[in-house]
């Protein structure tokens, strides 16, 4: 096979490896968001109408939730609904529940007769629902757009409590990169796409030694070390168990310290894969140079001397310091967010 295809397939394994794993995580962060931040509500005219006959009103509370109908302002959960008599008294949700409980009554149209009451009043206050999706514009947007997901979404939501507020973990650490990928549905996304990831990861690292191997059968160069693809493999496997492992529950310290080790071993590995690829580029820069772009090399240079800087210094910080779990989450996302930009210098470091 000729240099130039191996350098082809280098550069689109690079973008992928770059672009997967990114989308991964931050997909399963947007999912996380959507169900953490934003509540299910009963499908009344919001904002609309504020008040419903009976007939009316036991409909809608047969009907099924939905998170893009929501009211956009607050309401007190006790007190959003005041109900009206026939003789012009109102009773409160409260008194409501207190009558059908006292006359054994079923919440149905038949008791509201008896109770005389004929309508509902909802009330609404002035302040914004943080709650409601259409405050939100892009996961309003997407919902909007993708309509059918609502109802998935919202039985999810229905049926999974382990779902919490997240502001932006990349600044304020509140949720762990785990966390927002161990439940359903965003562990369907994050567990093929991070093994994905790790095919094309091996895929990316297989090609740089096929292109090293077939430079060297053509005496372009005189010789390379492979120790970057075996360190790089490694990674890929690494990698793969760490996503096979997400969600896995045992109340086994045992289980706890692997999955750790396991994490360790796969930084460990690709920033070493790193290292040891960009010097065997270096050293065989002046006769590649062809094929190469100097700056983009210089930065692959400054890039590992960067990452393995602070990854010497986020190991100690971790291991003789006490950090705050908040800290752990932030150094965590920005951390991996920041590694995938090796594979985008590596596509930039070819020449078309």
């Amino acid at each position: 096979m000729k240099t130039e295809q191996f350098l082809k397939k280098i550069k689109n394994y690079s973008i992928v490896s770059f672009l997967l794993p990114l989308i991964a995580i931050n997909l399963c962060l947007f999912i996380y968001q959507l169900l953490g931040n934003n509540e299910h509500y009963r499908q009344f005219d919001w904002g609309i109408k504020s008040e419903y006959s009976i007939q009316e009103y036991l409909l809608v509370k047969s009907k099924n939730y939905s998170l893009l109908n929501c009211p956009e302002k607050k309401y007190d959960r006790l007190k959003v609904y005041t109900y009206h008599t026939t003789d012009n008294k109102t009773l409160s949700i409260a008194e409501l529940k207190f009558l059908i409980k006292k006359n054994s009554l079923e919440k149905n149209i038949n008791s509201f007769k008896k109770l005389k009451i004929n309508k509902v009043e909802i009330k609404l206050s002035d302040e914004v629902n943080d709650s409601c999706i259409k405050n939100h514009r892009f996961s309003y947007f997407f919902l909007n757009t993708f309509k059918p997901l609502d109802k998935f979404f919202t039985n999810i939501k229905i049926n999974n409590a382990n779902f919490g507020k997240v502001k932006n973990p990349y600044i304020y650490g509140d949720a762990s990169i785990s966390r927002t990928a161990r439940n359903f549905p965003t562990t369907f996304i994050f567990k093929p796409l991070i093994i994905l990831s790790a095919f094309f990861l091996f895929l990316y690292w297989k090609n740089n030694l096929n292109l090293l191997t077939n430079l060297k059968n053509q005496n372009t160069i005189s010789n390379f070390s492979k120790k970057f693809f075996y360190f790089g493999l490694l990674s890929c496997i690494f990698l793969a168990f760490h996503a096979a492992f997400l969600g896995l529950d045992f109340e086994s310290k045992l289980f706890d310290t692997v999955r750790k080790l396991i994490i360790i071993s796969f930084i460990i590995f690709e920033i070493f894969a790193q290292i040891l690829l960009v010097k065997n580029l270096y050293e065989i820069k002046q006769k590649i140079q062809i094929y190469i772009n100097f700056f983009i090399l210089k930065l692959k240079i400054a890039f590992v001397i960067i990452i393995f800087a602070t990854t010497c210094i986020a190991f100690s910080i971790l291991i003789f310091g006490d950090p705050s779990t908040a800290f752990k989450h932030i150094l965590e996302w920005n951390y991996f967010a920041f590694l995938l930009f090796y594979y985008l210098l590596s596509r930039l470091l070819w020449k078309p």
